[in-house]
């Protein structure tokens, strides 16, 4: 079958769906997944076939105006929705019908907006999808999405409504597009249940595992949540200064904050160096996009701009990082205790369940990092038995799950059931 796999996002919105689409494909069907030009090379090495989206999140996230944004500024967004995210959102509409007008299956993530309105011009078996259950309410915990968490289940329920007043936002532009491209009379309003099309549930598949996140029983039958969709291991070949670096002292500590921009990435760079130098630690600093440079490599401190993450974790005495879901999945599954930094979306939320877990030491956000923040920090990821015997318990349990394998199964059953 022709399934179209619509994402857009950073790297973490992308992975999943790439090893979910890479199974697909060896099942047998033809899959191509829509998302941002500048994910090509990895979803074509991959095996899926790929289709560009003109929304490239990370190079908003490291513009001036998109680092304004993501401070949460009410402002600065206002300020920026008509000018930058209303046209990168029309041109994401163009590029997502264009791809999926042959679909005969649809799996969308709820941050490509137009999946629900394609799914409902063209009739066909549509599913949402996310690494994270921030898709059907639930009273078990808080949306996600969202910056902070309540102990209430009714409220907790309630949250998810917040996905509808994000949309909102956008109904103006959707609506022109669903009538003058896609032909659709009716409009959509927030009083639109989007999680159903012609008076049907759509299914929904989360790529998490109920070891780490519970799986509400009121879901039913129309959720599935097996467990992580990991992407199969590649050999990559280390440089070799790496491998010298690790076989010339004690495992390191992996630090990295992936594409979240750091505001003051050299003074944060200088208070881990000291804060590892006085608990006698070696670090491997993975750059990406967080601003932290390149520094002069010694035997206690390598940087790396990028490095696959289920190579190095496994060979890590513990993980700093920011807390998005395919880095803490990683983590999970490497069995490494770590100390969560969250900066926006629904890293608090990971930083708070893992905590909550066991797994991980209290998150620590970039306004309270310091040397000696740092050193408690540490101190505690390495020192605590319980922390370590916890976090290598649930990877036993993680590596036993077979997410992708389940929800393949749950997405052709549900097919056959729409095709009765």
């Amino acid at each position: 079958m022709k399934i179209r796999i619509l994402t857009v996002g950073t790297r973490g919105d992308v992975q999943p769906f790439v090893a979910l689409g890479g199974r697909l494909v060896q099942c047998g069907h033809e899959v191509t997944i829509c998302t941002a030009v500048n994910f090509k090379e990895f979803v074509e090495s991959n095996g899926v076939s790929f289709s560009p989206v003109r929304v490239d999140f990370l190079e908003l996230t490291q513009s001036e105006k998109g680092k304004k944004m993501m401070g949460g500024s009410p402002l600065e967004i206002f300020k920026n929705m008509k000018t930058l995210i209303f046209p990168m959102m029309e041109r994401m509409l163009e590029d997502l019908w264009e791809a999926s007008k042959d679909a005969e299956v649809l799996i969308y993530s709820p941050k490509a907006f137009g999946g629900y309105d394609i799914a409902e011009k063209l009739k066909i078996p549509v599913f949402l999808a996310h690494p994270i259950p921030i898709i059907a309410p639930t009273t078990l915990f808080t949306n996600p999405a969202l910056p902070f968490s309540i102990n209430n289940g009714f409220l907790n329920k309630i949250s998810y409504k917040a996905n509808s007043l994000i949309m909102a936002s956008f109904f103006n532009i959707i609506n022109k597009w669903r009538k003058e491209t896609l032909g659709l009379k009716n409009k959509r309003t927030l009083f639109t249940n989007d999680l159903v099309i012609d008076g049907k549930l759509i299914p929904i598949i989360y790529g998490c595992s109920p070891t780490v996140i519970p799986f509400d029983n009121n879901w039913g039958s129309n959720v599935s949540m097996e467990g992580f969709w990991f992407l199969e291991d590649k050999e990559w070949e280390p440089p070799k200064e790496l491998v010298r670096f690790l076989e010339r002292g004690i495992s390191p500590i992996a630090i990295g904050f992936s594409s979240m921009p750091l505001n003051n990435p050299l003074s944060v760079k200088r208070m881990f160096v000291e804060a590892l130098e006085r608990t006698g630690q070696r670090g491997i600093f993975i750059s990406g996009w967080s601003g932290i440079k390149e520094t002069e490599k010694n035997d206690n401190i390598f940087v790396i701009d990028s490095i696959p993450h289920s190579w190095l974790f496994p060979k890590t005495r513990g993980i700093i990082h920011h807390g998005g879901a395919g880095t803490t999945a990683a983590a999970l599954q490497a069995g490494k205790p770590m100390l969560i930094c969250p900066f926006s979306g629904d890293q608090p939320f990971w930083a708070t369940q893992m905590k909550k877990i066991g797994v991980a030491t209290f998150p620590l956000k970039e306004n309270d990092m310091s040397v000696e923040t740092f050193i408690d920090r540490i101190k505690e990821l390495l020192n605590n038995k319980r922390l370590r015997d916890t976090a290598e318990s649930i990877a036993i349990k993680i590596n036993s799950e077979k997410g992708i394998e389940k929800t393949i199964k749950f997405i052709h059953e549900k097919i056959v059931m729409s095709n009765k």
